[in-house]
């Protein structure tokens, strides 16, 4: 269960934490694989269907067995204490059900607050319990300085902030961001993450546009695979270890389904309901 909490992250890192930040430049960091591949935030044509608030649940499972659910959920709200004006809201619940309890128990939510035009997080709160563990942690991006700060509410621990670049997303906020873009078959989007400790690039690759049948019903939809070599975890034991997603070929680009091969074996998260 922990791989598979692990798996739904994309990420790929590039540099660490200093306690006095000196500004990224895109062109002395971007590697040359992916000149030319780098999606800006700020400027990137965005179609984002989901701001008027959507909820996506979802069956998540191992192998043959179902072990939890989770609910999705954007809302356009204001929070005052932490951006002027409106922002989005997404917040991500996560509960194994009984037959999992029994075994690894998990009780998440993480929360991601991201600017009202999707071009970069604002903040990225995770409340964890799995098994024995628990976490509470925060990122908070600063649009300004450009950097991002990582805290540990469970231990006290406050990090010195770290550059990023301008629009960078978190974890869970990027997922929005790559619903609002357009792609085709072959496209690789680099694009700029932190989760508050250290810069991220995620690579999303466009392997494929299918039409197969989902909880939801048939739908064609793209196929896209972030890179997970340096993941760790679970796929750091196993060399052909992917995670494949499946967003329906629409305007929307639903999330339909998550599928990992890892290992230890098969994780997967499958869409069966959205409420406008």
């Amino acid at each position: 269960m922990r791989g598979f909490i692990g798996a739904i992250v994309w990420m790929v890192a590039v540099t660490g934490s200093a306690a006095s930040p000196e500004p990224l430049r895109l062109n002395e960091i971007l590697p040359e694989a992916y000149r030319g591949k780098y999606v800006d935030p700020l400027t990137a044509p965005k179609s984002p269907t989901f701001i008027e608030g959507e909820t996506l649940h979802f069956e998540l499972g191992w192998s043959l067995f179902k072990v939890a659910r989770s609910v999705m959920e954007v809302e356009r709200t204001v929070i005052p204490d932490v951006a002027e004006g409106e922002v989005l809201k997404i917040e991500l619940k996560t509960r194994t059900n009984s037959f999992a309890d029994a075994i690894y128990k998990v009780r998440n939510t993480s929360t991601s607050l991201i600017q009202p035009d999707v071009s970069g997080s604002i903040s990225f709160h995770a409340l964890q319990v799995e098994g024995a563990r628990e976490r509470d942690t925060v990122a908070v991006f600063d649009a300004d300085a450009h950097t991002a700060r990582y805290t540990n509410h469970l231990n006290g621990e406050n990090r010195d902030p770290v550059a990023v670049l301008p629009g960078s997303f978190d974890p869970l906020g990027i997922v929005y961001f790559v619903r609002s873009l357009d792609f085709k078959v072959g496209d690789e989007l680099v694009i700029p993450t932190s989760n508050g400790k250290e810069f991220f690039f995620t690579v999303v690759r466009v392997t494929g546009k299918v039409k197969r049948r989902f909880a939801l019903g048939t739908f064609e939809a793209w196929v896209l695979e972030p890179d997970i070599k340096d993941l760790g975890g679970v796929f750091k034991r196993s060399e052909d270890g992917r995670i494949r997603f499946y967003f329906s070929a629409d305007a929307r680009k639903l999330p339909l389904r998550m599928e990992s091969e890892v290992a230890v074996g098969r994780f997967w998260a499958e869409l069966t309901a959205v409420e406008d």
